[in-house]
């Protein structure tokens, strides 16, 4: 198990170390690819790009989670992990602005897409290699360190820019320092392709597998994943999607926005800005450490509403904290992170616990990367626009919104723990796709 946890904590480590790292450097960016502009647009075309590789991404969850339910998840993990480590390299050797013009953004764009696409495979694949693998009592446990290094990336990110920031003068910083953060994606998806080649499928996937196999030869014909998921889990999939835009939204207003809010809105300098940030998230380490252990000891249905009515009644007073100087924005991030980072967890076994195995990878990725798609993607785009319109503590009424919806799906939508179906499909064949009875209720 701590094979798979490990093997599954890289990608969602080297997944948030990257996007995290891009939205850190965004002010830099902006400079050296939209130097055209004003500061504030040049701001948000930064953030426009960073949303459009959330456009992708549902291409990606299609394509990578057909892999993972027809060919395995180690093979779908694999492949996303490669494609990922090579995007974030690409970007780090990008000419700019001044060397080739208009190129530089659109290459700027090629490389965020290539990127989207493979989160679109990694950040649900890793979440069913770990659960599968998984007692229902222990999946809260077990899908923490998940999150723990999702929290770890961003902060290594936020860590790496800060000593970056403060080790080179403003002028090295622009000519040459940004890209160097970029190239550390070569040895982590060394490290990480070594975990994944030493793993082995889950046994309710080799089973879902022969099942599989048993009716193809039967029926001569099945569907594909994806379609299948449509057919017999259509709420679910809406479920999920809807539970997941929450975290979407609270996720990316904390990685791909809050260091540029510290800076432009509340004043802060950006290596105080992404200090205030990664000790926010070293409280966050902690706390969803502890928070795995407790879902284990309460009902999915309670844990997942208590999270998410901890983030609509505390994201307020996160961003008042915030102009009350560094030590508060601190803590006030911290409370923020942890709640937020609770509902990945939530989401984590829930892609189990919704979905048969032999269309868990393309429902969940599908559903999954439809709503960072549509919610978490532009987060930092509107939030920025709310804060210059509307004042600093603007983003907060936005996941007040998404945080209440979170609470009537963890309520009367998410499952309480139970084992789910092997297949989508009943065992006899020539009968109308329904999905099976559940077999244990727990």
């Amino acid at each position: 198990m701590r094979k798979v946890r490990r093997a599954g904590a890289i990608g969602n480590f080297i997944e948030y170390f990257d996007n995290a790292l891009y939205a850190y450097f965004a002010v830099t960016i902006a400079k050296l690819f939209f130097p055209t502009v004003d500061p504030v647009a040049g701001l948000l075309s930064t953030f426009a790009v960073f949303g459009l590789a959330f456009l992708i991404r549902p291409v990606g969850g299609i394509v990578f989670g057909h892999i993972g339910d027809r060919f395995g998840r180690k093979r779908q993990l694999i492949l996303a992990l490669l494609l990922m480590s090579i995007a974030t390299t690409i970007l780090g050797l990008l000419p700019t602005y001044d060397t080739v013009g208009i190129l530089a953004p659109i290459l700027l764009i090629a490389c965020r897409l290539l990127q989207g696409f493979s989160v679109g495979g990694e950040s649900t694949g890793a979440f069913v290699l770990v659960v599968e693998h998984s007692k229902a009592q222990n999946r809260g446990h077990n899908t923490a360190p998940l999150i723990v290094a999702s929290i770890a990336g961003a902060a290594c990110a936020a860590l790496t820019a800060m000593i970056t920031t403060s080790m080179l003068s403003p002028e090295a910083l622009i000519n040459w320092g940004w890209r160097l953060p970029f190239f550390i994606a070569v040895p982590l998806g060394i490290v990480g392709l070594y975990l994944r080649l030493h793993i082995d499928e889950s046994d309710a996937f080799k089973d879902a597998a022969k099942e599989s196999a048993v009716i193809n030869a039967g029926a001569g014909h099945r569907h594909s994943p994806l379609v299948q998921a449509f057919r017999t889990v259509p709420k679910e999939l809406f479920i999920l999607f809807c539970w997941v835009a929450l975290q979407a939204v609270a996720g990316y207003l904390t990685v791909g926005y809050m260091v540029s809010h510290l800076v432009q809105f509340e004043g802060f300098q950006m290596s105080t800005a992404l200090g205030i940030l990664v000790v926010g998230m070293v409280i966050a380490m902690i706390a969803c450490t502890l928070l795995g252990r407790l879902m284990d000891k309460m009902t999915r249905k309670n844990f997942a509403t208590l999270m998410s009515t901890g983030l609509a009644i505390w994201v307020l007073p996160a961003f008042i904290l915030m102009s009350w100087g560094a030590v508060p924005a601190a803590i006030g991030l911290g409370v923020f992170a942890s709640l937020m980072y609770s509902t990945m967890i939530v989401s984590g076994v829930a892609i189990v616990e919704l979905f048969p195995v032999d269309v868990r990878a393309s429902a969940s990725g599908f559903a999954y990367s439809v709503a960072f798609s549509v919610f978490g993607g532009t987060v930092p785009f509107i939030a920025t626009w709310m804060s210059a319109s509307f004042g600093a503590t603007a983003p907060a009424y936005y996941v007040m919104v998404f945080a209440v919806v979170g609470i009537f799906v963890a309520r009367f939508g998410l499952p309480n723990a139970r084992e789910m179906d092997v297949i989508a499909d009943p065992i006899k064949l020539g009968s109308p796709a329904t999905e099976l009875p559940v077999r244990a209720q727990q």
